[in-house]
């Protein structure tokens, strides 16, 4: 374990210390995906296309929960700046739990359902079972991704981004050794797209065990005691009261992006997989962003528990300038070579003119798109989600769904890249100004 002590580190060396850890992580996440869709483009655009549509839906379940590990983080982060280090692994013992049990409902509600969501949506109908045979696998298997970004999320508070790498490290690697055994039955029974998702399921479980296994035997610097997983409500009040405005807000958001999968579904495969495709690789180009927003939140959140509010205004910012000039290097090669990079996808001509117009376009604003994720890391680590929750909301509902409808009718598929652009380049600008008022400076222990 190497944990960062941050209000004693420099800046610049402390944020690049906590960023690089959680930027491999981000990468072998990243990598992840791209297996996925890397042995899938084999089996042609239907079976690209499930996992697509499925992780928009699915990131839609996982949102709900996602704000126990926000306030995971937010909590831990504060309570080890101020140096109360009992009270941190108690906290981490309450997420665990709430986080455990919020899965197992969610999970099994979601799979049961998966069908009738997919009709719903209007998702093409040659689409649908490929896709319901990959969205039920992942969502079955719900605790082991919830529980797995609580533990990312709790580390990270600490100061601890090493380990979470080390168990996204063992988890990839897994997943790349599992899926073209499950998908083309080597070994395995041919299982396709559901190998795809099982093969993701199996090695999420395993590497879940062996975080448990860190935490109940103090290999880490949070000190779990199993008494500490039995739940007090009045912390489970207090993890809530930070939690739920993150999960409305994300959870929100996610719903956006399932009524813009269903919009771009309408339009066939090809724009399906050219957007399945486009999404991967984005995820890349901005890995380091979100790598740095992780340090970037790890840092805010220790520096207002050691009343450290210059520091970590300051922090912000610095993040801020260090996305701007790395994420915007790597789309200027999105912007010159995006048919040359949908090809090593999938090789088909329709798919690949899609695709260049899609990196020409939306490449433009990713940069700020992955500053927008440095302002509202910001925010979710001081514990003001409220804040967050709007900028969510407002970024998808208020700004790029209307224009994606007004656009998408005038111009159809290409009009969605340009509402991205758009819908980009404004929430970047409305987040900046609300780190500058200062507001959410203030601590919530």
């Amino acid at each position: 374990m190497r944990r960062i002590n941050v209000a004693s580190e420099p800046m610049l060396h402390g944020l690049l210390k906590l960023a690089w850890p959680s930027v491999i992580s981000m990468l072998l996440q990243t990598v992840y995906n791209l297996i996925d869709t890397f042995w899938l483009g084999k089996l042609g655009k239907i079976a690209i296309s499930a996992p697509t549509i499925a992780w928009n839906i699915i990131f839609f379940f996982i949102s709900l929960g996602s704000g126990l590990s926000v306030a995971g983080l937010a909590l831990v982060s504060q309570y080890t700046g101020a140096q109360e280090h009992d009270r941190a692994s108690f906290i981490a013992g309450q997420v665990i739990s709430v986080t455990f049990l919020l899965s197992l409902v969610i999970g099994i509600l979601g799979g049961l359902f998966t069908d009738t969501l997919l009709r719903l949506l209007q998702i093409p109908p040659e689409l649908i079972p490929q896709t319901a045979i990959y969205m039920k696998t992942i969502l079955f298997g719900m605790p082991f991704t919830f529980l797995m970004f609580a533990f990312n999320s709790l580390f990270s508070g600490l100061g601890d981004t090493f380990t979470p790498m080390l168990l996204t490290l063992v988890s990839v690697s897994l997943n790349a050794v599992l899926d073209p055994l499950m998908i083309f039955g080597i070994g395995f029974p041919r299982m396709e797209v559901f190998g795809a998702a099982l093969a993701t399921v199996i090695s999420r479980g395993i590497v879940l065990v062996i975080a448990m296994v860190l935490l109940l035997r103090n290999k880490v610097s949070l000190k779990l005691k199993p008494r500490y997983l039995l739940p007090h409500w009045h912390e489970v009040v207090r993890i809530l009261k930070v939690g739920i405005p993150s999960s409305l807000g994300q959870s929100v958001t996610a719903l956006a992006f399932v009524f813009i999968t269903s919009m771009i579904a309408g339009f066939g495969a090809v724009a399906t997989s050219a957007v399945g495709v486009g999404n991967r690789v984005t995820s890349f180009a901005t890995m380091f962003s979100f790598g740095l927003s992780q340090a970037n939140s790890t840092m805010v959140g220790q520096y207002l528990g050691a009343d450290m509010e210059h520091r970590a205004f300051r922090v912000v910012w610095l993040s801020f300038a260090l996305n701007m000039l790395v994420v915007g290097t790597i789309c200027v090669l999105t912007f010159f070579f995006g048919e040359q990079i949908t090809a090593l996808f999938i090789n088909e001509p329709e798919v690949l003119v899609e695709g260049r117009r899609y990196f020409s376009i939306v490449s433009l604003s990713i940069p700020f798109f992955a500053s927008f994720a440095i302002f509202d890391s910001a925010l979710r680590g001081s514990g003001h989600t409220v804040q967050s929750m709007i900028l969510n909301i407002l970024r998808l509902w208020a700004i790029r769904l209307p224009i994606i409808y007004l656009f998408g009718q005038a111009l159809g598929i290409v009009g969605i890249w340009y509402a991205m652009l758009i819908s980009n380049l404004a929430i970047c600008t409305l987040a900046g100004i609300v780190i500058l008022r200062k507001k959410w400076l203030q601590r919530v222990i």
